[in-house]
């Protein structure tokens, strides 16, 4: 009897380098706002090799956690609703 080769085990690939776009991505913000957050000091600049450059996955979920830490999330309560104008 013929023996069925068995299917690959699917493996997830993490990224350990990505672009400026996918480091917006990351982060579920516009590539200006991410931009931003580099100029700002609140994200790393990333690394240059040739005309590329590119972001340490790692060091961005870190510079993440930093700003939660810090509290530079500006989550202080205004006592304020953003959506009270929207609800009737």
């Amino acid at each position: 009897m013929k023996q069925q080769a068995e299917a690959p085990v699917p493996r997830t690939i993490y990224k350990v380098a990505v672009s400026r776009v996918r480091a917006a991505e990351l982060l579920d913000v516009s590539p200006g706002t991410f931009d931003d957050w580099v100029r700002r000091g609140l994200m790393p600049k990333g690394v240059k090799i040739g005309a590329l450059r590119r972001w340490d996955a790692e060091e961005i979920r870190a510079s993440w956690y930093d700003i939660k830490e810090q509290g530079l999330n500006g989550d202080e309560d205004d006592g304020e609703n953003p959506f009270d104008h929207a609800v009737g």
